[in-house]
C-alpha cells in the first residue's frame, strides 16, 4: 500500500494556490496552521494589514483545550486576499498546515475538532495531527469507503506538495472524498485506517527528504524508494535523531543498506548510535 501511495503522490496533479480547484464562489476558505512549526504565525498574519476576523486555537472546546495556545491555529480568509496568500505561505513553509473549502464553516470547524481524537486500533484513542501534509495524504489514500467521514463537510482539502519530487509543477495537492456515501454528521470517533500509520511513515520520509534535499544529494524520484527504505533501516537500528541521520546522507541515498554486509554489520552492532554514525561515515568515505 505504501508503494502505491508514493506513486500516487508523485503522479498527482499539482496547483498553484491561486488556481486550486473549487466548484463555486460560495465556498469558505479555511486554514489549519501548525504553530509549533510556525510560532510567529499570528504576528505574520496581523502584519498583512487585513482584518484577521476568524482566527482561534483549534484545540479550544476540545479535550486538548489546556494546550490550545500552543496547538494548531484555525483561520478563515477570503479567497484571493493577501491574508489568504500569507496563510498559504505559512502552510507551505516547513509543511506546516493544510487548507480546506466548505459551504458551512461552523460545521467545518466542529468537524476539524471532532477529527482530533481518533480510534487508533489499540483499543484506545490518540490525538490525530491530520494537519501535517504527510499524514493527511496517508489518511486520504487509506480511508477508502470511510473517506466521507474523514472529509465530513469539507468539500476540498488542499495540502502542500513536496517541492522537489513529483511529475508535475505546482506547490499544492487537492483532495476530495472518494466514497459516494453521504456525510450524515459526526457521531462516534473516527477510526484510523489500519494501513495509515505505515503509509504515513513512508510519506513522512518523502517530506523529510524534501526538506533536506541537498543533504541527501538532491535525490530523484527514482531514488526515493531506496532512500525511504534506508531511512527506515537506520531507525530500526536506533539511529533516529535528525542530526545523526543528516550526517549519513551520502550512504542513505544509494543502494539498499540491507544489501551491504559491512553497513549492516555496523548497524547491527551494540555500539552507541553516534559511534555507528561515525563508522558509517567512514565506510561511505572509503567507498567513494
Amino acid at each position: 500500500m505504501h508503494v502505491k501511495a508514493l506513486s500516487a503522490l508523485l503522479e498527482a496533479p499539482r496547483h498553484g494556490f491561486a488556481d486550486l480547484p473549487r466548484e463555486s464562489s460560495d465556498l469558505t476558505l479555511c486554514f489549519i496552521i501548525d504553530r509549533a512549526r510556525q510560532p510567529d504565525a499570528m504576528s505574520r498574519l496581523y502584519r498583512v494589514g487585513e482584518p484577521v476576523v476568524d482566527a482561534q486555537g483549534l484545540f479550544l472546546n476540545t479535550d486538548f483545550a489546556e494546550i490550545a495556545s500552543d496547538g494548531p491555529l484555525w483561520l478563515t480568509a477570503p479567497w484571493g486576499s493577501r491574508l489568504a496568500a500569507e496563510a498559504a505561505q505559512l502552510c507551505e513553509e516547513n509543511f506546516s498546515g493544510i487548507a480546506l473549502a466548505t459551504t458551512v464553516p461552523d460545521k467545518a470547524l466542529a468537524h476539524a475538532r471532532w477529527l482530533l481524537r481518533a480510534n487508533d486500533g489499540s483499543g484506545g484513542q490518540s490525538l490525530l495531527s491530520y494537519h501535517k501534509p504527510s499524514l493527511w495524504a496517508a489518511l486520504a489514500y487509506t480511508a477508502g469507503d470511510n473517506s466521507h467521514q474523514l472529509f465530513g463537510p469539507w468539500q476540498h482539502v488542499y495540502s502542500p506538495a513536496p517541492a522537489h519530487f513529483g511529475r508535475n509543477r505546482g506547490s499544492w495537492l487537492s483532495w476530495r472524498a472518494v466514497a459516494e456515501l453521504e456525510w450524515l454528521g459526526d457521531t462516534a470517533a473516527f477510526s484510523l485506517p489500519p494501513a495509515a500509520p505505515k503509509v504515513q511513515e513512508h510519506l513522512g520520509w518523502v517530506y523529510w527528504a524534501d526538506e533536506h534535499y541537498v543533504a541527501y544529494g538532491e535525490p530523484t524520484d527514482e531514488q526515493l524508494p531506496n532512500l525511504v527504505e534506508n531511512l527506515n533501516v537506520l531507525v530500526a537500528h536506533n539511529i533516529y535523531e535528525g542530526r545523526h541521520m543528516l550526517k549519513l546522507g551520502p550512504i542513505t541515498n544509494g543502494p539498499l543498506l540491507e544489501t551491504q554486509p559491512q553497513a549492516m554489520a555496523i548497524l547491527q552492532s551494540r555500539e552507541e548510535s553516534f559511534i555507528k554514525v561515525q563508522q558509517l561515515q567512514q565506510l561511505a568515505t572509503s567507498a567513494a
